[in-house]
């Protein structure tokens, strides 16, 4: 995928946000009074992948006074920071209630801080505060069972395991109590995004003896974890999009979690989005970035992804938000791409040679067949091509390999001099000057060289790699095949 087309995409998400950070409704109306801080300004901020967006600023007066207000806006619901400096700062909850006040009369603002009209952020405040000591709790019981002397023994294990436990325990009990109490309250829905999976002992039910028992007892628990990761994430709320940990989950979540195979992640995407369906921010957000892991991504034959999901979402028009410039280049993407995807069988190409003769990459018999579009003017091509002969042809020649080279510009003296130059004889040299064949779609030709490395079926198995990274692939792929390269 183009730079251009990358930075395009990202730009999508990130301008909706900073576009919707601020929605229209009542307004919102928030009190501070800080006398520390006074003639201080201080920021209202939201979290957004993983950065901070300024959302409004309040002037304090001589006597620590101010307040953000906007009688017709209404802030989108999420975490937000109060920010006095690059270091001093606290979290705070934005739900549907937005006129409270915020006091604190000490240096010390996060320990002294007070709300008054939202008794939301009150139990926040004292979230924290429970988190924190949960947090220190379990660091305590680490620190103690590395002191242990018999640390490895099943009796102390089992003593810690159940210490752990129930330290669990208490902080799934707190967050079920702030959801009966806040039912449906951004507060809610952020304190349960911080949950896992709470995975089951299945050491129980793997048998003492069993081959790789240690294994089969992380497999299992992997699949659990796979199988609840999302358990305790309300995808109907767009509170998550302003957290500092919705997107690390999703990150965790499609880099760690799911096999990184095109299929696999649309098939994890649609599952996500479609859970978001009722709720038109999440599903913008959740397209997108969905959208934009696949663009990103670095693992070869990804771009498979990029079309399903551009089919689904943008090209039905579910994606109702992009303008008919954006739609069109993500259309054009994807006729680009749709034909050249790893797995599926490349595009026949019947072509004349230099002497006119011609031939076929169907019947151009190999075990694998570099599939090379060049052109004789290209300053790229001038240093790649003669490098696909001496790196590539030279080395692997004797075991079948062939270069299948057209040539896609139309000055034939050019081209035949730098086949002569360069001894290419051995290349299927092979051109197509009015793009008849119609190669530069089926094969995405905007630049060159372009590279496709097609097994004895034609079947495309590599593409945009370098030559190095082909003369690699190609030494394992004949390792298959029981044949050790020299």
């Amino acid at each position: 995928m183009c730079v251009n087309m990358k930075k395009l995409f990202l730009l999508l998400v990130t301008g909706f946000i900073l576009q919707a950070g601020i929605i229209c409704a009542q307004g919102y109306n928030i009190k501070v009074n800080i006398p520390h801080l006074s003639n201080k300004k201080v920021i209202l901020a939201n979290y957004f992948e993983g950065k901070v967006y300024s959302a409004d600023t309040a002037q304090l007066d001589a006597n620590g006074y101010g307040a953000f207000r906007k009688p017709n806006k209404k802030l989108a619901r999420g975490m937000y920071l109060l920010l006095f400096s690059p270091s001093n700062y606290f979290d705070l909850i934005i739900g549907d209630n937005q006129n409270f006040s915020i006091q604190s009369d000490t240096i010390n603002v996060l320990e002294s801080i007070r709300f008054t009209g939202s008794p939301e952020n009150t139990a926040f405040l004292e979230f924290q505060k429970f988190m924190t000591r949960q947090n220190q709790k379990t660091k305590q019981l680490s620190d103690a069972l590395q002191k242990e002397p018999d640390k490895n023994s099943p009796e102390v294990k089992q003593k810690y395991t159940n210490l752990f436990n129930q330290a669990d325990r208490e902080v799934r009990n707190y967050i079920a109590d702030i959801c009966k109490q806040y039912p449906g309250s951004a507060f809610a829905t952020f304190a349960n995004l911080t949950l896992s999976p709470s995975i089951p002992d299945f050491s129980k039910e793997v048998p003492a003896g069993t081959k790789d028992r240690d294994m089969e007892i992380r497999k299992k628990a992997y699949f659990y974890n796979k199988a609840h990761y999302w358990d305790y994430t309300n995808f109907k709320d767009s509170t998550l999009i302003r957290t500092p940990i919705f997107k690390s989950k999703l990150d965790d979540y499609f880099n760690n979690m799911i096999l990184m195979h095109p299929d696999t992640v649309f098939k994890e995407s649609v599952n996500i989005i479609e859970k978001s369906k009722s709720c038109k921010a999440m599903f913008r957000y959740l397209v997108s970035y969905c959208f934009n892991f696949s663009l990103e991504s670095k693992i070869m034959g990804m771009d498979a992804a990029f079309v399903y999901l551009s089919k689904k979402y943008y090209l039905t028009g579910q994606a109702n938000w992009i303008d008919k410039e954006t739609r069109e280049k993500i259309e054009r993407e994807v006729i680009l791409t749709q034909y050249n995807l790893i797995g599926m069988k490349a595009q026949e190409l019947k072509l004349p040679t230099i002497d006119g003769e011609w031939v076929s990459l169907y019947e151009t018999e190999a075990p694998f067949t570099l599939l090379l579009f060049w052109e004789a003017d290209c300053g790229h091509c001038k240093k790649q091509v003669p490098l696909v002969k001496s790196t590539l042809l030279d080395k692997f020649k004797p075991y079948g390999f062939k270069v299948f080279a057209v040539h896609t510009q139309n000055d034939k003296d050019k081209w035949e001099k730098f086949v002569t130059e360069h001894e290419l004889f051995d290349f299927v040299n092979c051109w197509d000057p009015q793009n008849q064949t119609n190669f530069r779609v089926y094969y995405h030709i905007e630049s060159t060289p372009m590279l496709y490395l097609l097994d004895k079926n034609k079947k495309i198995i590599a593409k945009k790699l370098d030559i190095e990274q082909l003369a690699d692939m190609l030494t394992r792929e004949y390792k298959n095949m029981g044949i050790e390269i020299k």
